[in-house]
Formats: structure tokens, sequence, C-alpha cells
């Protein structure tokens, strides 16, 4: 088991715990209006509430594997949290970020949600993951998702600013 990689995911972790306890934003929130309009909503809710005891030694201990992870990162607007639907790990490190959706009707939003995962991921973990948006029928990589991240940012910053005057 490699210390660094056990340290990383412990600190990721921590990182959400942390967020979640003293208040932030929802990647849902950021990525405006993806608040779970597909039939599977239920579903992932669930599966993200069964996660929270996750254990690193999953990771650290399989070559590769797919799972729901907790991602958070403090930006000057405070904390942004979410929970990726499918975060790859091989050989314990991130390689891409898959935000799972019910229907097919892909819009600008479910891009952003799946880009702000991946800019989570990078921001936790220092690799620049591969970001995928899969529907019933297709596995669509967004492949400018850096871009889309800082613009969602940018906007939700500039919302944020203009309730506070």
């Amino acid at each position: 088991m490699s210390l660094w990689k056990y340290q990383l995911l412990r600190q990721a972790l921590a990182r959400y715990e942390h967020a979640k306890a003293v208040g932030a934003y929802y990647v849902s929130q950021v990525s405006r209006g993806s608040k779970g309009r597909g039939h599977g909503a239920d579903f992932g809710r669930e599966i993200h509430r069964k996660i929270w005891g996750l254990d690193p030694e999953v990771i650290l201990g399989t070559e590769e594997v797919s799972l729901p992870f907790p991602l958070a990162w403090r930006f000057r607007f405070g904390w942004l949290i979410g929970v990726a639907d499918f975060v790859t790990f091989q050989n314990a490190l991130p390689v891409e970020v898959i935000e799972v959706k019910s229907y097919d009707a892909i819009k600008r939003y479910e891009a952003m949600q799946a880009s702000l995962y991946g800019l989570l991921v990078t921001l936790n973990f220092a690799v620049r993951p591969r970001v995928y948006v899969r529907t019933p029928r297709n596995m669509i990589e967004i492949e400018d998702w850096e871009n889309l991240a800082l613009q969602a940012l940018s906007v939700y910053r500039k919302q944020l600013k203009g309730r506070v005057k």
C-alpha cells in the first residue's frame, strides 16, 4: 500500500466531511438546475447516502474500481461539494468521472455537473481524469470539461455577489 495514495484518499474524504459540517454549495446548485429530474434520481440519492462509511482500503486494495465518491474543495466563495456517481480508480488514483443520467436529453448543465466533478477530482488528487455523462443510450465524453467547470464557477460566483448587494 502506498502511504501517499492513502493520505490523498483520507484527505479527500476529510475535506468532504468538514465542508458538509460547516456548510457548502452543492455541485448541482452550481451547475444550475440539475436537481435530479430523472426517474433514477431517487436511486442515485440512495446510493450516495450509503457511501459515507467509505473505507480507503476498498480503493487501495483493488487494481481498478468504480464507485460513488464524495468530493469537496474550498473556493473563495465557499466550499463546493458533491458525490460523483462514479469515479474510476486505477491503482488507487482516479482516471475517470462518470455522471449517470436516467434520460437521454443531455443539456449544458449535465455536462457542467460532470465537469465540476472532474475539477474536484483534479484538485483533490492532482490528476486530470476523463469526464463522461452516461445516458441509457450513450457514454458522452466531455472533452472541454475544464472550461465548462470554470464557466460554471464564474457564473455562480457572480450570482452570489449579486445576492449580497
